[in-house]
């Protein structure tokens, strides 16, 4: 790296910040699970260093909300933007604060709904009978269709609320194993099915109201006074730039985000069940988001990008190597930083002069090829304007990250952070702005 005077500071976030953030399960965080997703001790130490309350924060991989929902929490607006339907879903529910007594009648009704026997609405995609057994069909088709029935009586986030708690629990309801973050059904899971194993998705169901509630509750009360705001679209972070423009939204103060990690994590595959039973997309709508997404396996129409590795030597190099053992594979990474070049250059166009960029970003094995993620990162945003001001780093622990699929993926052991500033001024450090 060009960067040589940028001392890389060690971090242990969760260890250092035990007294603010006392476990990832605080406030709305726990209300759905999220593979890989980003730690708040991140978001709060970053959002807390750069920012000032009232200032906007942009998130365009938003994935589950963490840092909309740690923005909210120090004061600060937040906007969120990703690919993912079911991401934008969570992330709205996550950072809506919701009318206590009216959640909790309705909760009622919903309850009371369950044990009324009326006809429900069928429920079908691909390999439905493969991922359920059919008592878990039927409990989970009348969750969803006591939910659709009372929604013409309840506001949006209240709606939206009890459709994040029955989608919490499809995957234990289901056949696929729920210690791994791609919907898979293992021996572990087939030796208790044929041990007649089945789940019980009404129980889970009453108990994910009880527990979001109670989650829903903590959040109101610390955020009462904040006066803050979220918003999420559903969007793709190549196009950020005319999406908040399209939504009269100016430029923002900060911008951190975790984009997906190369070939690691296909969140489309992982939680398909729960966007099928959501109905949020069809199979074929599926297909294609899968196909757009960043860091997918899919390289359809995906021509090269010798420019982009003529420019970054590092990545040049990369490619080559893994070119040697498998072309596809190398057009997989190429394709990944081509598009985060496109991403990058739109964070540029939407970050105010002198805001600051804070990139996570995890460095994984390719055919056994080290791609190293940040360096690339680094001198793909220098190009576009950006100067590096802060490079650090945090051991992960359990991210819920996928398991190592063969002898060459390697695992994603910590995670890279680089802050990057738009513009020229001299002082760079934050505590020139606070």
């Amino acid at each position: 790296m060009n960067n040589t005077a940028i001392a890389v500071k060690e971090h242990d976030f969760k260890s250092a910040m035990r007294e603010s953030i006392p476990n990832v399960d605080y406030a709305t965080h726990g209300i759905h699970s999220y593979t890989a997703k980003l730690i708040p001790h991140i978001a709060r130490h970053y959002i807390g260093l750069y920012t000032k309350r009232d200032e906007l924060v942009l998130d365009p991989f938003v994935g589950s909300g963490t840092t909309l929902l740690e923005a909210n929490l120090l004061g600060r607006n937040a906007i969120g933007v990703d690919i993912n339907p079911l991401a934008k879903l969570i992330s709205e529910v996550k950072t809506t604060p919701i009318d206590i007594i009216m959640l909790e009648c309705a909760v009622e009704h919903v309850v009371k709904g369950l044990a009324e026997t009326k006809p429900v609405d069928h429920v079908n995609f691909p390999n439905i009978d493969y991922w359920f057994g059919e008592k878990a069909q039927k409990d989970l088709a009348r969750i969803k269709s006591t939910i659709e029935a009372l929604r013409v009586d309840l506001e949006p986030r209240i709606y939206n609320f009890l459709l994040v708690c029955f989608s919490s629990i499809i995957r234990r309801s289901s056949y696929a194993d729920p210690r791994i973050a791609k919907t898979y059904k293992s021996k572990r899971m087939v030796r208790k099915i044929e041990d007649n194993w089945y789940p019980r998705p009404m129980e889970l169901f009453k108990y994910a109201l009880d527990r979001n509630c109670g989650r829903m509750k903590n959040f109101c009360k610390m955020v009462n006074a904040n006066h803050s705001y979220a918003r999420v679209f559903h969007g793709d972070a190549r196009e950020v730039s005319s999406l908040l423009q399209r939504n009269g939204i100016g430029k923002a103060d900060f911008i951190i985000t975790s984009p997906p990690y190369i070939n690691a994590q296909d969140y489309f595959r992982s939680y398909k069940l729960e966007l099928y039973w959501l109905g949020l997309c069809t199979p074929e709508q599926l297909r294609l988001l899968r196909q757009k997404s960043i860091g997918t396996e899919s390289i359809l129409g995906f021509k090269g990008d010798s420019e982009l590795e003529d420019q970054v030597e590092i990545l040049g190099t990369v490619c080559q190597k893994i070119s040697k053992i498998n072309p596809t594979k190398s057009s997989i990474v190429c394709k990944y930083f081509s598009n985060m070049r496109l991403a990058i250059e739109e964070f540029n166009k939407v970050l105010r002069e002198d805001g600051h960029l804070c990139m996570v970003t995890g460095s994984n094995r390719i055919c056994g090829v080290l791609v190293p993620t940040y360096e690339i990162i680094v001198q793909m945003a220098e190009a576009r304007g950006l100067k590096l001001v802060e490079l650090a780093k945090d051991k992960i622990r359990n991210r819920r990250l996928p398991p190592v699929r063969n002898h060459k993926a390697g695992v994603i052991q910590e995670e890279w952070i680089t802050v990057f500033q738009k513009g020229t001024n001299e002082c760079t450090d934050s505590s020139c702005r606070n």
